[in-house]
């Protein structure tokens, strides 16, 4: 049964109050006092934590929202967006050399939002309310231009306005709403709003600079530079029929100003007329798919224009296809696919989600030579690396599972669906030494620190044919067990500042 929409939006907001309320409960260093006056626009901000201070809050902070049920974990869509974000970055030289990381919350409100360490998260509803790939990649710009001009380490040079206890409230509520919302909720309301309104003035300053940042990279990255004034435009105009703005309106404030200077400031670049990349639409579809898998009135019209043989979009083909597959009709979305597959045959995310229909239909064997074929002309494209190991997982080759898997594993370190996998494969092939160390992998990755140690530890007292497993696990070991001792000075020290 769905979750009420209100009850939803509490627990969601409450989880996106991290991008706000950022508290240095999360670092062993207190908030320094620091001058009332805002640095100059691009002045590195240092005052308050170092980068690296600021990338281990951004890491603590993410292993939360891994947790929470709102982040989406389909690796078609979370591959597509953290390619758009790269492309972004890449074309950022004050981005290069910090790791970032792009995720998508399931929500159908439309909101972006960074947190400290390179880490952007943007609503679901964002992706199919945008009306071409450069108002998307114009909204990733702008966050990114956020951390890159460390905004966020910014406010807390405010933050000694508000007592530490207020905000290491607002931190307990917050991780408290993302696993229970009754817990969290309570708390929330009154050290939110006083957490928010101390660095409420810093906003139009930020957003400006972010604002001539993120369009400096939508030029450099070869998007359309219209696209960011386009699109808030677009929020405004819609704004003005309903009684509550879209979210993005209230997290990043908008005047008319702001837009005729986005606009000005578009026509000193070239323009150019980005064309929407095939994922680009695919991932609208996929991601509306999963909005409408209940809906049986948009079925049903998709189903008649399908049938009817009119000209359908290779959005709606996808997005029939989805939803065929999700009632069990994998005969006739496997059709569609192939055909869709046919015209784009160069395409990775139709190829994943072909194998994914086959795998429902009990015909995995049938995509296996079609997967190994594009995999030998892009061999580290994870989206094809998943598609081929969990065919081959159903088709009982679990060694072959890992060994494909493990030729790519370090540069997919970081990523929990590619960990998952593997340790699956690895627990088929009865490699069980092994099998703990991914699993203790994934798990810290989460967050979860207690069940990752059990882990490792199992991984430690078992046999494995690697020299260096022992060393490399007592190492993982060894952090594990640093972090949990960090967590519990920082929680012995937020009962004595609150006590």
């Amino acid at each position: 049964m769905k979750e009420p929409k209100k009850a939803r939006l509490s627990k969601l907001n409450a989880l996106l109050a991290l991008s706000l309320s950022i508290s240095t409960a999360l670092s062993p260093v207190m908030v320094k006092a620091a001058s009332n006056d805002l640095p100059k626009l691009g002045e590195a901000a240092g005052a308050t934590m170092s980068v690296a201070e600021e990338q281990m809050i951004g890491d603590r902070i993410m292993t939360q929202i891994r947790r929470s049920q709102y982040l989406m974990k389909d690796p078609l869509i979370t591959d597509y967006i953290q390619q758009l974000g790269h492309k972004l970055v890449a074309a950022n030289p004050d981005a290069l050399g910090r790791r970032f990381q792009f995720f998508v919350i399931q929500e159908s409100s439309i909101n972006a939002f960074a947190l400290p360490g390179g880490y952007i998260g943007i609503h679901s509803g964002l992706i199919t309310a945008s009306q071409s790939e450069s108002e998307l990649a114009s909204v990733l710009g702008h966050e990114v231009a956020h951390v890159t001009q460390r905004h966020l380490a910014r406010r807390l040079e405010q933050q000694d306005k508000i007592s530490i206890p207020t905000i290491l409230g607002v931190l307990a509520s917050v991780i408290a709403a993302t696993q229970d919302p009754e817990a969290g909720i309570a708390g929330m309301s009154a050290t939110q709003a006083a957490a928010q309104q101390s660095i409420i003035s810093h906003t139009r300053d930020n957003e400006e600079e972010a604002d001539r940042i993120g369009i400096t990279m939508l030029s450099s990255a070869g998007f359309d530079v219209r696209a960011a004034a386009d699109f808030f435009e677009t929020m405004q105009q819609a704004s003005r029929y309903t009684q509550k703005p879209p979210e993005i309106l209230l997290t990043h404030p908008l005047s008319r100003n702001r837009i005729a200077a986005a606009r000005e400031r578009a026509q000193l670049y070239p323009q150019v007329e980005h064309q929407n990349s095939l994922d680009y639409h695919l991932v609208k579809a996929r991601i509306k798919s999963i909005d409408l898998v209940n809906s049986e009135d948009s079925f049903r019209l998709l189903d008649q224009k399908y049938n009817q043989k009119q000209q359908n979009s290779v959005e709606d083909r996808y997005l029939y296809a989805e939803l065929l597959k999700s009632r069990g009709k994998t005969q006739k979305a496997l059709s569609i696919l192939t055909d869709l597959y046919q015209e784009y045959s160069d395409n990775h995310l139709l190829l994943f989600t072909l194998a994914e229909t086959h795998k429902a239909n009990k015909t995995s064997s049938e995509i296996l030579p079609e997967l190994t074929k594009q995999l030998e002309k892009t061999p580290g494209s994870t989206k094809l690396l998943l598609a081929t190991a969990q065919i081959y997982l159903d088709n009982k080759q679990p060694e072959a599972a890992e060994k494909l898997l493990l030729r790519y594993v370090d540069v997919n370190r970081h990523n929990p669906n590619y960990l998952y996998i593997l340790a699956e494969a690895q627990a088929q092939a009865g490699r069980t030494p092994e099998m703990h160390e991914t699993t203790g992998q994934y798990l810290l990755l989460l967050g979860d620190l207690r069940t990752a140690k059990k882990h490792f530890e199992l991984a430690l007292n078992g046999t494995s044919e690697d020299p260096y497993a022992q060393t490399r696990i007592q190492a993982r070991l060894d952090e594990v067990n640093k972090k949990i001792r960090e967590i519990l000075t920082e929680n012995a020290r937020s009962r004595f500042t609150t006590g």
